[in-house]
């Protein structure tokens, strides 16, 4: 179970999120458990996934935002494995760059950004 200092936080974000929409993405935590977050996303232009539409999960750990989250896609889309965390610079797996000023919208552009990369065989 989440702190409260933790769900106010998500529930701050979310708030956010729905009183100003991105256009890029939408995120909304499952209604039974506040640390998981499903997401949309639509494919950067201009790029081989300009046409998708992107479904993943955000997996917000007990500390957030003193630590980040972790991030998985759901949907085949040719640059990551599906329903396994990805390698982010501001995901669990690098936990030393992380900044608890950033939030769940920052972790979904910064995704967005990163699928255009060249994957070279990693699992980011």
């Amino acid at each position: 179970m989440a702190s409260p200092t933790v769900v106010r936080r998500l529930m701050r974000e979310s708030k956010m999120m729905n009183e100003q929409p991105i256009q890029e993405f939408r995120a909304y935590p499952l209604e039974d458990n506040l640390l998981e977050w499903h997401f949309t996303m639509k494919g950067p232009a201009d790029t081989p996934y300009a046409a998708g539409y992107y479904h993943g999960r955000v997996l917000i750990p007990g500390n957030y935002p003193f630590a980040p989250p972790d991030v998985v896609l759901l949907t085949p889309n040719g640059r990551f494995e599906l329903d396994k965390r990805i390698c982010l610079s501001i995901s669990s797996y690098h936990p030393e760059t992380w900044q608890s000023t950033w939030g769940i919208s920052t972790v979904l552009h910064a995704l967005r950004e990163f699928m255009i990369t060249p994957g070279n065989n990693g699992i980011g």
